[in-house]
């Protein structure tokens, strides 16, 4: 009859990347979420994964200034993976999906602006052709009014009184 194992599947799989990515001059000091991520976990599962192991006994734990570094001990157990090297591709690749979507984001976000240009451009262009065309209807009007034999300072009380009935006081 086999001897059923202390350790979890998943927790030999984080055993053995911590393992693989560290040696006596490289401590491991991946976060949770990059060994959940690597071996196809939740964030959440991989901290208690690791706080289980240390308190078994299978790695150490120490902190220097923010960063965690985690240790194999030399604990045996059955190592549950042959070539690690799949473990960086999984990562890897969630890594390149989550930055293609945030091109694509990027991308979508760069359109919308470039419609809301125009759409300012547009609206420029239209008030720029109003001013044009009340320029034109002042001047008319100017033109009238001296004709009439209506002064500049006569012109500026009455711009002035047509501006305090449309506008009030201020």
């Amino acid at each position: 009859m086999s001897k059923k194992s202390e350790i979890t599947v998943a927790e030999r799989q984080i055993l053995d990347f911590i393992k693989f990515r560290s040696n006596s001059k490289h401590r491991f000091f991946g976060s949770n979420e990059y060994l959940g991520d690597s071996i196809g976990v939740q964030t959440t599962s991989a901290k208690n994964m690791v706080n289980r192991l240390v308190r078994l006994g299978y790695l150490t734990r120490t902190m220097e200034g923010q960063k965690r570094y985690l240790q194999y001990t030399g604990k045996k157990y059955l190592s549950v993976v042959g070539d690690l090297r799949n473990y960086d591709k999984a990562y890897l690749k969630k890594e390149v999906a989550h930055y293609k979507q945030e091109f694509k984001d990027a991308e979508d976000t760069m359109e919308l602006m470039k419609i809301e240009i125009n759409q300012l451009k547009d609206k420029v262009a239209k008030q720029a052709h109003e001013i044009m065309i009340d320029n034109r209807i002042i001047s008319v009007l100017k033109s009238i009014l001296e004709q009439l034999g209506i002064k500049d300072d006569e012109l500026q009380k009455l711009s002035e009184a047509v501006y305090k009935e449309k506008y009030g006081d201020d």
